[in-house]
């Protein structure tokens, strides 16, 4: 993107998220209407006159409008598709690792949810130092941990060492969905496991736990 598609780039999205018209902003700024539209679009390259009476009416400085912000890491989009469903495609639990582990960057990022009212097997992540990070989105979802289980709602966040052998349900009510990912650290397997809750949640956020 060049400087100046980041300028009418710019001008559009604080127009959108101030609730600003085109006509308003022309009024406030002295520029034409038909002269925000071509430098929005691309159409026009502004003077630095032009440019500093937008500023001017938008509240902000001159090098505000005309710097694009720095970035130092490359912006990287990555979704659930078909092409990274690590299950069966008729599966009653679906797993898309939505995210691999790259680099230097010790975390796999997953999404899942129930198809039907069903049961996982017991599985583990033999990784040392592997900590997985459970989050519920929709629906209750019983987790069995070693001898222990635990019941999440949504909003809710469980932590526990990923060797632990662990398996998943969902037995009634909404098909329960969310997301997990998987961080490499030193963490110790007889760790206990810690449930996380979101803050001033709406929903019920009562917890059982018991032996299994």
């Amino acid at each position: 993107m060049s400087t100046f598609d980041y300028i009418g780039h710019f001008i559009r999205s604080y127009r959108l998220s101030h609730n600003i018209s085109m006509d308003a902003l022309a009024q406030k700024s002295g520029v034409s209407k038909s002269m925000i539209a071509n430098i929005e679009s691309a159409q026009k390259v502004p003077t630095i006159v032009v440019l500093d009476k937008l500023a001017q009416a938008m509240s902000i400085s001159l090098a505000t409008l005309v710097s694009p912000p720095i970035t130092n890491k490359k912006v990287q989009l990555f979704e659930a598709t078909a092409h990274n469903q690590v299950t069966k495609v008729d599966a009653s639990f679906v797993i898309h690792r939505v995210m691999p582990q790259m680099g230097n960057i010790p975390i796999e990022f997953y999404r899942f949810y129930f198809t039907k009212h069903s049961k996982t097997t017991f599985l583990s992540n033999a990784t040392a130092g592997a900590v997985k990070h459970l989050w519920v989105e929709q629906g209750e979802l019983q987790v069995y941990l070693s001898y222990e289980e635990v019941t999440l709602h949504a909003g809710q966040l469980l932590r526990f060492p990923a060797a632990n052998p662990h398996r998943f349900a969902c037995r009634h009510g909404e098909l329960a969905k969310g997301a997990f990912f998987v961080s490499f650290e030193n963490a110790n397997d007889n760790e206990a496991p810690r449930l996380i809750e979101k803050e001033h949640s709406a929903q019920s956020t009562d917890t059982s736990t018991k032996m299994i």
